[in-house]
C-alpha cells in the first residue's frame, strides 16, 4: 500500500472523521550538488561510487567543509535527503588521516544505533585501506562485557545513547580515556531536549 492509497482509507474510516485536517502534496525538487573546496580521499571516493554516489548534496558539501574548519553544525532537512553522510563523510576522512581520531555517536534509540552499524559496515566493506581505520562498535545496554571492554579500548567509532553516556560512560570516564583522548567528533542524531544531572551530561 502507497501512501496515497493510506491517506484515502484514512479519510473513508468514520472513526477518523475530522482528525485529518490538511493535506497538500509538495512536488519533488531536484537535489542541489555542489563541489567541495578539496576533493575527498581516495579511498572514501572509492566507499562513495560504490554507492553509485559521484556528487555530493550542497548541504553535505556544506557540513564537510564545517567539520575541516572544526566548526559545529546542525543539519535539518527532509527525510532521505543524506543527513548520514554530512557526519560520516568528515569522521571517515579523520579516521583514515589519524588513527588516534575518536568519533561518538548518540542516537535516540537502540534499533537506530544498530541499523547506522550495519550501515557503516556495508559502506566500508571490502576496502582494504578501511578494515584497521575504521572499527566501529555498537555500545548500548545489550552489549555483551567482554565486548564493551573491546569497544572502550579499540574502537575508534563509538555508537551509543543518551542513556548509556549518563549511566555507563561520563561515570566511569578514566575506563573511556581512549575515546575522550582522541575525541574529535560528537553526533548527536535527533535533538531532543533532557534536563537535570542527565540533562547536564547529554549537554
Amino acid at each position: 500500500m502507497d501512501i496515497c492509497q493510506l491517506l484515502e482509507q484514512i479519510q473513508l474510516r468514520s472513526d477518523y472523521a475530522g482528525q485529518l485536517v490538511h493535506l497538500e502534496e509538495l512536488p519533488a525538487r531536484p537535489g542541489q550538488c555542489s563541489k567541495l573546496s578539496h576533493p575527498l580521499p581516495a579511498t572514501l571516493v572509492e566507499l562513495l561510487a560504490r554507492s553509485d554516489i559521484d556528487s555530493l548534496f550542497s548541504q553535505q558539501v556544506t557540513a564537510l567543509d564545517a567539520a575541516r574548519r572544526k566548526q559545529d553544525a546542525v543539519v535539518v532537512t527532509g527525510t532521505a535527503s543524506g543527513k548520514t553522510l554530512c557526519y560520516n563523510l568528515p569522521i571517515l576522512e579523520s579516521a583514515l588521516n589519524d588513527p588516534d581520531a575518536r568519533a561518538l555517536y548518540l542516537y535516540p534509540t537502540k534499533a537506530l544505533a544498530q541499523d547506522q552499524l550495519k550501515g557503516l559496515l556495508e559502506l566500508v566493506d571490502g576496502i582494504p585501506d578501511t578494515a584497521q581505520a575504521i572499527r566501529p562498535g555498537v555500545y548500548d545496554g545489550d552489549t555483551p562485557t567482554a565486548q564493551r571492554r573491546r569497544i572502550r579500548n579499540e574502537a575508534n567509532l563509538v555508537l551509543s545513547n543518551p542513556d548509556m553516556l549518563h549511566a555507563s560512560i561520563l561515570p566511569y570516564h578514566p575506563k573511556w580515556a581512549t575515546l575522550f583522548s582522541g575525541l574529535r567528533y560528537v553526533v548527536i542524531d535527533e535533538v531532543h531536549t533532557y534536563r537535570g544531572a542527565f540533562g547536564s551530561h547529554v549537554a
